[in-house]
């Protein structure tokens, strides 16, 4: 009997939660090694969870993009790098859709195929040649790398030494190689996020067939079907690093109430959670939480239906979109703020959770997707001017 949508979901959801301790068990290893660790990486594969957004014909779950919201939220509960780490990977799918269809079927051929990389163009180059292009210079803050068999990367066209430029602006090719072609640097020396293993990946003149290639930053898919075919790639990523600062929320949170039931801060007699300001604070994280996650939640479904409809993409709805990712990343970081200062001292000893989830959801909020650069782009096009950006 085929399985419904709802099935898969839910089989999706159940999967993530019963990986729940282990991952919990490895955050820490992850973190000192700057990568995700073996163990976590390799039960992802065997409960199928990276190939969540394949088609039900590849032994995809063929989630929609609210649906995938929910199991990234799920798994970053358990631990933010990790969350991270399975929004990156599960996105492969979505990114490949946009090279051809042979393409996409020989990458996911493989069941352990992972894509990892950035579409930052700056210093890189591409130049066509016979059957495809040769890409050079450096794919930034690609999380997963350690892990993964494919590269994205994006470059400047160039003709003759000489960038092509349409209407001013240069020209843009994307394309995916084998990661086996480039070299992993190590770069990755931050304090939040760190088990991502987000390094720096160098390719120097690796040929890439055109059939691996495509347009960027508005891509269109030769072959793909259905809502996510409608949908602005830029707009398909960005719901589901959000839903990874909604999950560091709900661990600081239950964190704290676990904290509370036993800890007596110093100068008082009663316990944390009798205390009026921790009461308080704890209620407003509660709320700024779920305000954050109602408001991320709707518009994607809202973006989908759209996909659905097979409306276009304007500006303003581009705006709609970034505003509620970046505003729910901004929100869930407020929320793990409140958190941070009602614990107290406890929030500075690494043995605990709450101090990494702070480092973690303010790392979530400085990529370029979620920043408050992008609050500024979006005032430009509310106010009636142009975005004075690529990325809205």
């Amino acid at each position: 009997m085929n399985q419904t949508k709802q099935d898969r979901i839910a089989q999706c959801l159940e999967r993530a939660r019963l990986l729940g301790p282990l991952i919990a068990e490895h955050a820490a290893e992850s973190e000192r090694n700057s990568q995700l660790a073996r163990p976590v990486v390799d039960a992802f594969h065997e409960a199928g969870l990276f190939r969540v957004m394949l088609p039900a014909t590849m032994g995809g779950a063929e989630l929609t993009m609210t649906e995938l919201l929910q199991l990234t939220e799920e798994i970053a509960r358990f631990d933010g790098a990790t969350g991270w780490n399975f929004a990156i990977a599960s996105g492969g799918p979505v990114i490949a859709a946009f090279t051809s269809r042979a393409a996409f079927e020989n990458i996911f051929a493989d069941p352990r195929a992972l894509i990892a990389g950035s579409f930052s163009p700056m210093g890189n180059f591409t130049v066509a040649c016979e059957g495809g292009f040769r890409f050079s210079g450096k794919s930034t803050y690609s999380s997963g790398s350690a892990q993964a068999t494919w590269l994205t990367a994006s470059a400047i066209e160039f003709v003759d030494g000489a960038p092509q430029l349409v209407n001013g602006i240069p020209r843009i090719r994307a394309g995916i190689m084998p990661i086996g072609k480039a070299r992993i640097l190590d770069t990755w020396t931050v304090s939040g996020l760190r088990g991502t293993g987000s390094n720096d990946v160098e390719f120097n003149d690796v040929f890439v067939p055109t059939e691996y290639t495509f347009d960027f930053p508005n891509p269109v898919s030769t072959w793909q079907k259905g809502p996510a075919a409608k949908i602005p790639l830029m707009v398909q990523l960005g719901g589901s690093l959000a839903a990874v600062s909604l999950g560091i929320a709900r661990h600081a949170i239950g964190a704290l109430k676990e904290i509370a039931a036993s800890k007596v801060p110093l100068g008082t007699m009663a316990s944390l959670r009798d205390r009026p300001l921790a009461q308080l604070q704890l209620g407003e994280a509660e709320g700024t939480r779920r305000a954050a996650r109602a408001y991320l939640y709707s518009n994607t479904d809202e973006i989908w239906h759209q996909g659905e409809r097979g409306e276009p993409f304007d500006p303003d709805a581009l705006v709609s979109a970034r505003l509620a990712s970046v505003t729910a990343a901004k929100l869930a970081a407020r929320a793990v703020d409140l958190v941070y200062d009602a614990a107290g001292i406890t929030s500075l000893n690494t043995t605990q959770p709450i101090e990494r989830c702070w480092r973690d959801v303010h790392a979530v909020t400085q990529h370029v997707t979620l920043n408050t650069a992008r609050y500024e782009v979006a005032g430009r096009v509310l106010f009636g001017l142009p975005p004075g950006s690529p990325l809205i």
